[in-house]
């Protein structure tokens, strides 16, 4: 029989660490609405990311993304190896973006190795 622990772990892989690869630029949709111009922009991650990884992604970014006024009412997903962002404003340059969205992922692989921690 095996001994009683005063230690829980969690069960989630902690070496799914998620990096940004590259924006898709051949793949940018420019979006007239009204007078405003919006784009649709599609990044690539280095793999697949889990479901779990992926749900902690969306609440990063609402994170990341709530006090930058028009930023905030993009609209994100996460599939496969792709994450696309819509209704990103025409004054959001590609540097800015980039940042935005390494700050999320950074933002999520922390929170996953904080999930991967034994609980106390």
């Amino acid at each position: 029989m095996s001994a009683p622990t005063k230690q829980l772990f969690r069960l989630l892989d902690s070496t799914e660490r998620i990096r940004l690869k590259k924006m898709l630029i051949s793949e940018i949709k420019i979006i007239q609405e009204n007078p405003i111009i919006l784009y649709q922009v599609p990044f690539e991650l280095q793999k697949n990311p889990s479901r779990t990884w992926k749900e902690v992604f969306m609440d990063s970014w609402q994170y990341v993304t709530h006090q930058k006024g028009r930023i905030s009412e993009t609209v994100i997903w996460v599939f496969h190896n792709r994450v696309l962002i819509n209704n990103i404003p025409i004054e959001l340059v590609k540097n800015d973006l980039e940042k935005l969205l390494n700050t999320a992922i950074e933002k999520t692989n922390r929170r996953i190795n904080l999930r991967t921690q034994p609980a106390t």
